[in-house]
């Protein structure tokens, strides 16, 4: 059965028969309705956050990070000291005008990607296959998309099904940074369920790459859906290096990166270090040609952030932007895994503030003013309410619980589910 109303027709066969149990058993993992919905809104909202916060200054700091801690979103107007590099001949830098004239949050390639694959799992079943996401790409996806995506649905326009479309052999951009971007919807589907996260991140990351190239949405998927349960940063990192394979560049580098986090206090040492081995990298037969969009440097700069924020919102995510490259993508996907591990409701009151805050005139009552506004992709609608797409994901979550051995249950009034996780 793989329709949309399968989601549903899950959610309700499983409430009306509910257990109604007091306590937990040491193996499973537990999650309130309330929680789950709080950290779906914290994953959504985050993501969102943290792609406005780095988009000002996407690709302007390479050799060197950002002279400050970004901490806010700035503008193209700018003028405090010292000078900094501001993307300034395109929406980047005009994000508040951009959020006044639309009425709430705009897609960008972090977050609508991840929406088609929402509307293709809607539609398909999570067991969707690699023709059917091809064709979603090809109906939804055809402007605004760069590098390994944009390479992936040109040659979708030549008959190449993923995951050819991400073939080394085919795709020149094999290595690049794309699909660490556009894949964290996968942790979201599968909260707690590390392994199942990290290989459906990995099936969506094959529509546009290859080999190591992979390995940072790897780790980001296993850490993601880590996050619903576990809060220690460090242990998250872990996790994440167990998911990758242990070969390349990546493993190594995010070895590396845990180590100088020990030796170093200051980020922009571990920075440096990353920078001076990783941007330009060739070890026996691995070579990471040098990109400010590679999956290697951005990736790795990603897990320093995460380590140095030590679950902080603003900090992780001003650290990620910070850190320079191809910032505001490392911004958005710390900024989801943080918004997973905190909730919406602890990201913190700046963070918040700068959600409600964001229109040059007057402010919202609520995050982004509930709009998500689609402006780059074919074919769905322009506006939809932030929460029916937190509640969306949560639905296809409840499904992936309940097909993978978890259950639903009444405890003390409330709905729980319970995880067959691999935590």
């Amino acid at each position: 059965m793989k329709r949309a109303s399968h989601f549903g027709m899950i959610t309700a066969l499983a409430l009306s028969s509910a257990v109604f149990v007091d306590d937990a058993t040491a193996e499973e993992r537990v999650i309130s309705h309330d929680e789950l919905m709080d950290k779906m809104s914290g994953f959504w909202i985050g993501q969102l956050l943290g792609n406005y916060i780095g988009f000002p200054f996407e690709n302007n700091y390479v050799e060197e990070p950002i002279p400050v801690l970004v901490d806010r979103i700035y503008t193209a107007d700018y003028d405090g000291s010292p000078e900094l590099k501001i993307n300034s001949k395109d929406r980047r830098g005009f994000i508040p005008l951009m959020a006044q004239t639309l009425g709430g949050a705009f897609s960008d390639d972090d977050t609508d990607i991840e929406f088609v694959t929402l509307h293709a799992v809607e539609k398909y079943g999570l067991d969707i296959t690699y023709p059917e996401i091809t064709q979603m790409w090809k109906t939804h996806i055809n402007d605004y998309i760069w590098v390994a995506n944009r390479e992936a649905r040109n040659l979708m326009d030549q008959g190449l099904v993923a995951p050819d479309t991400g073939r080394k052999e085919n795709n020149k951009h094999w290595f690049q940074i794309d699909p660490q971007l556009v894949n964290e919807i996968w942790s979201a589907f599968y909260p707690g369920m590390t392994q199942k996260a990290a290989e459906r991140a990995l099936w969506g990351a094959r529509i546009t790459n290859d080999d190591w190239g992979t390995h940072p949405t790897i780790a980001y998927g296993a850490m993601i859906s880590a996050a619903f349960f576990e809060k220690d940063v460090r242990k998250l990192v872990d996790i994440g290096i167990k998911a990758v394979p242990n070969e390349g560049p990546f493993a190594e580098g995010i070895r590396d990166v845990v180590k100088w986090h020990s030796e170093f206090d200051n980020w922009r040492d571990t920075r440096d270090k990353i920078h001076e081995k990783y941007y330009a990298y060739k070890k026996g037969s691995y070579e990471a040609p040098v990109s400010v969009v590679s999956s290697l440097a951005n990736g790795l700069t990603g897990i320093m952030a995460v380590l140095y924020g030590e679950g902080d919102f603003i900090q992780t995510v001003g650290i990620a932007t910070s850190a320079g490259y191809d910032c505001d993508n490392q911004a958005a996907t710390t900024a989801g895994l943080i918004g997973v591990l905190n909730g919406l409701s602890g990201m913190g009151d700046a963070a918040v503030k700068l959600t409600m805050e964001l229109p040059l005139r007057g402010t919202w009552d609520k995050p982004f003013n509930n709009q998500y506004v689609n402006i780059s992709r074919d074919e769905i609608r322009l506006r939809t309410p932030i929460d029916e797409i937190v509640e969306r994901i949560a639905a296809v979550a409840k499904t992936a619980i309940l097909e993978n051995g978890g259950r639903m249950e009444v405890r003390d009034g409330k709905t729980v589910y319970v995880v067959n996780s691999d935590l």
